[in-house]
C-alpha cells in the first residue's frame, strides 16, 4: 500500500463532519440521530487509525479515535445502553494500550498513544464513578498507571526516576 494523503484527507474531512453533526444532535438532545453520526465517525476514525499505523504517518488519528469513542459512550449512555457504553470505553483503552506498546509502529504513534491514555483513562474513570461502580473505577485507573509506568520508566533519565 503507498500512501496517499488525500485518502487520509478524506477520512479525517468525513470524521470531523461526523463528529460536528453527532454533537449538533447530541446537544438538541436527538441522541437516536447523534447514534447514526457518531457510528460514522468511529468508522472513519479506525481507518484514520489503520492508515496510520500502515503507513507511520498522522499520529493525531489517535486522538481523532478515542474522541470518537467517548462521543459514542456518552451518547450510548443518554440512551441508557450501559453495557454498549462500557464496550466502547473498553475499546478506546485497549486500543491505546495495543498502540502504546507494540514496537512495530513509529515511535510517534506510539507516544501520541501514551498521551491519549491519561484522557481515555480519565474519561473511563469517570464513567464508572458515574455508575456507582469505584472499584471498576480505580481498577481502570491502576491499569493505567501501570502501563504508562512501563511505557514511560525505562525511558526516564536516571536524574528523573523516584
Amino acid at each position: 500500500m503507498v500512501y496517499d494523503p488525500q485518502t487520509y484527507s478524506s477520512y479525517e474531512m468525513g470524521w470531523q463532519l461526523h463528529s460536528k453533526a453527532g454533537n449538533q444532535r447530541f446537544q438538541a438532545g436527538l441522541y437516536t440521530d447523534a447514534l447514526q453520526a457518531y457510528r460514522k465517525a468511529i468508522s472513519l476514525a479506525e481507518l484514520m487509525l489503520m492508515t496510520a499505523k500502515q503507513e507511520r504517518h498522522h499520529p493525531e488519528a489517535v486522538h481523532a479515535y478515542v474522541i470518537a469513542c467517548h462521543n459514542l459512550a456518552d451518547n450510548l449512555l443518554k440512551l441508557e445502553d450501559i453495557p454498549a457504553a462500557e464496550t466502547t470505553m473498553q475499546q478506546a483503552l485497549e486500543q491505546v494500550i495495543d498502540l502504546m506498546v507494540a514496537s512495530q509502529y513509529s515511535r510517534c504513534l506510539r507516544l501520541e498513544a501514551a498521551k491519549a491514555l491519561k484522557m481515555v483513562s480519565l474519561k473511563a474513570y469517570a464513567f464508572y464513578q458515574h455508575l456507582g461502580q469505584p472499584a471498576k473505577a480505580h481498577a481502570v485507573f491502576q491499569q493505567a498507571a501501570d502501563q504508562a509506568q512501563q511505557f514511560f520508566g525505562p525511558r526516564q533519565p536516571q536524574s528523573l526516576r523516584v
